[in-house]
């Protein structure tokens, strides 16, 4: 999540984190995505599912952007 603002001159984005399109790698999503899902299946400890979760949304983040780009990018 996060804010963006387009002026006439100026860009600005205010999140936590941000990746370029360019720097989207999606084999690493995909791999990332499926450690995660194994992580949440074996059900460790409170920590180990809060980082699983956080890596889930961030790999999940990142292929709907890829996806989104590719639907851009035919129109």
């Amino acid at each position: 999540g996060g804010i963006l603002e387009v002026q006439p001159s100026v860009v600005t984005i205010l999140a936590d984190t941000a990746l370029r399109a360019g720097d989207l790698d999606e084999a690493a999503a995909r791999k990332a995505k499926e450690e995660a899902e194994r992580a949440l299946a074996n059900r460790g400890a409170a920590m180990e599912i809060a980082e699983a979760q956080n890596q889930l949304a961030q790999a999940m983040a990142q292929l709907q952007a890829l996806e989104h780009l590719r639907r851009n990018l035919k129109h």
